[in-house]
């Protein structure tokens, strides 16, 4: 990373002068300004007045002496009168700053100072980085962007609320808590990231107009869509992959970028997913390899447009996605195994549960392929703690429950999600279902179905969770899901079992 893209801030919370040491403040200082100490009362007598203007000459000839000599210390020229022994402070020694390194999307650290690191919060170091003109951000990124705190097995998206320096005391407890420890899994230090506030409506965020915000999300978006975490189709990649080197490599002749160049470079443009294929890894077809093919579409397309423009089309081509703007939580569900293969123990399937402001997502880690997305109005959920909390192999789950068309008939199907963070999952999801159901109650939405509304069932600890009604016109519509490779729990509408698959087993 280049040099000039570290941005050095300085925190302007501490007014005092900044010397040797902090200054105590004025109450208990032996340098008081323009008042005296509450219980010393200064009697004026003439021998005190003789002392005092003796006193003065004196300090006269030697401030004159010292600046003879260019002594670069300044005496007061104020009387200096000493506090009661019991108020004496002696200096107090200067604390180390903490350093800190908050990472942007866009390639830039931010290094901040900060001497207070008890105190300071979160909604400070966002104030403190909007107010850099470097970064050129203006007011309403405070909505859009936040703190976050990430190692390779946790994200945490951080409360206005929080001090920094207390969530990383106690990083390593939450990483023991809410992550799966195997030997092969080694934890990694966390870090700061500045990015997308995961409560940020994608609706909002359509109308920013704001060239250096636009930026960040596209930064964050295009990082998202390299890693896998926004599962795309090989064409809908190209596309996006087309826009980046537009917008990177630059507008003059993108015909002379080879395939050799992309090949070398595919970690910079496209998601290494699209290399799991077998002939691609075998060569058998080299034309048909993403390198090949994103060489090949430059040479027959034309993109033109401002720099802006470019950055809004990469945008909206992520916004066609549900799954944009999520945060992920690491889980597992059980493979989809028939007949005689149920009998063999199998692998959970790895996955990533992504949650934003309208629904909830299952993405297969593996193939980086969606199977499910559910809408809020179109499931329910229940959060259930494991049976055996001792174990470390019996984890907490989050069921969701949906209505499909099955052969004609309305079923409900029941997804178990595996997940040691699934107690953040739950409180995520009932953040957002509160929203959804307060702005279905001020009409905000008009595209949910209203016919059934939400009903309500009571769980043990007697808290409400909102249920879908079960009996839309069109259930399931608006994804396209991939329940042939879930194992489920299929119920009719009287709520009776009549399929289950894997390690489901109920009794009545």
């Amino acid at each position: 990373m280049e040099s000039d893209k570290y941005i050095t801030i300085v925190p302007v919370e501490y007014p005092r002068n900044r010397q040797q040491f902090i200054r105590p403040p004025d109450e208990y200082s032996d340098f008081p300004q323009n008042r005296n100490w509450p219980h010393t009362r200064a009697v004026r007598t003439e021998s005190s007045t003789m002392r005092r203007k003796e006193l003065k000459r004196s300090l006269e000839h030697k401030r004159s002496h010292n600046h003879s000599l260019n002594d670069p210390i300044q005496l007061c020229s104020k009387p200096i009168i000493s506090a009661p022994l019991a108020f004496q402070t002696a200096p107090k020694p200067k604390k180390n700053p903490l350093s800190v390194y908050i990472y942007t999307m866009a390639d830039i650290v931010l290094h901040m100072d900060i001497e207070d690191a008890n105190t300071t919060t979160i909604s400070d170091l966002v104030d403190i980085i909007i107010q850099q003109k470097n970064l050129g951000l203006s007011r309403i990124a405070k909505n859009i962007f936040t703190i976050w705190m990430k190692s390779n097995v946790l994200e945490i998206q951080l409360k206005p609320h929080h001090k920094l320096l207390t969530v990383f005391q106690k990083w390593s407890s939450l990483e023991e808590k809410y992550c799966i420890q195997t030997k092969k899994i080694i934890f990694k230090e966390p870090i700061l990231s500045f990015q997308r506030n995961v409560f940020f409506p994608r609706k909002d965020e359509e109308k920013i107009k704001d060239q250096k915000i636009i930026e960040l999300l596209y930064a964050e978006a295009k990082y998202n869509v390299l890693q896998g975490r926004y599962p795309v189709e090989v064409n809908h990649c190209l596309m996006l992959a087309s826009l980046q080197c537009r917008i990177e490599l630059g507008p003059n002749n993108l015909q002379q970028y080879t395939s050799s160049f992309f090949r070398d470079n595919r970690e910079r443009f496209l998601p290494s997913h699209l290399y799991k294929s077998w002939s691609s890894w075998l060569n058998l077809d080299r034309k048909s390899t993403p390198h090949s093919r994103l060489a090949d579409h430059l040479k027959h397309i034309q993109i033109t447009g401002s720099d802006r423009r470019l950055y809004h089309k990469y945008l909206e081509c992520c916004y066609m996605l549900p799954f944009y703007g999520c945060a992920f939580f690491h889980g597992q569900i059980e493979q989809p195994v028939r007949g005689l293969m149920s009998l063999i123990n199998h692998k959970d399937i790895p996955i990533y549960i992504a949650v934003n402001t309208e629904g909830v997502y299952i993405l297969d880690c593996v193939e980086n392929s969606l199977l499910l997305g559910l809408k809020y109005q179109d499931f329910s959920w229940e959060f259930a703690k494991p049976s055996q909390e001792d174990n470390d192999h019996c984890l907490p789950c989050i069921f969701l429950q949906f209505l499909v068309l099955e052969n004609g008939t309305r079923v409900s199907k029941i997804l178990q999600v595996f997940s040691k963070q699934a107690v953040m999952i739950d409180a995520l999801i009932a953040c957002f279902v509160e929203d959804f159901r307060h702005k279905l109650a001020m009409n905000e939405y008009d595209d949910v179905d209203r016919t059934g509304g939400f009903e309500h069932i009571s769980v043990g600890d007697g808290s409400q969770i909102p249920l879908a009604h079960l009996f839309r016109s069109e259930p399931q519509s608006r994804l396209c899901n991939k329940l042939n490779k879930l194992t489920l729990a299929t119920f009719d509408e009287d709520g009776h079992c009549i399929g289950q698959m894997g390690s489901w087993s109920f009794s009545y």
